[in-house]
């Protein structure tokens, strides 16, 4: 088998990769690869393809990726669609308590079948069954208000 097409192979299964996953690393690789086939075409041997490959890919990722990351972040900004995770992710729920929040104390709610600790912002004492919203946490604890 060719080289050239070898190369072809690869970058095809990267841009597929990329465009499932939207690794901006597999797109620069892609942008390697492909220059690796154009030295295979042009009849160079393997080592010039190496360094092709190489050279190509730290290049695209010196120009492509800021302006790949610039994009996705305009278009996350643009469409609110930000992804949030980890703990960042549970404000804004709203959840149940199973324990007694006591003023100015620690009790706990239930999310998603976890049980988190969880403090009031406010000045009272929020029964267990009560319908609170995550406003945000402190190292573990969530930090809930009352609705």
């Amino acid at each position: 088998m060719e080289n050239w097409l070898i190369w072809l192979i690869v970058t095809a299964l990267l841009v597929i990769i990329e465009l499932f996953t939207f690794i901006v690393a597999t797109f620069c690789l892609a942008v390697g690869t492909l220059c690796a086939m154009v030295i295979s075409l042009l009849g160079l041997g393997i080592e010039a393809q190496l360094i092709a490959v190489a050279a190509g890919t730290v290049l695209a990722f010196v120009v492509f990726a800021p302006v790949i990351r610039r994009w996705q972040k305009n278009k996350e900004e643009q469409t609110g669609t930000a992804a949030v995770s980890n703990m960042d992710a549970l404000i804004g729920r709203v959840v149940e308590t199973v324990e007694d929040i006591p003023q100015h104390g620690v009790g706990r709610v239930k999310v998603d079948g976890d049980r988190w600790q969880a403090r009031c912002d406010g000045d009272m004492e929020v029964p267990a069954g009560s319908r609170v919203r995550i406003t945000g946490y402190d190292s573990i604890i969530l930090e809930v208000e009352k609705l």
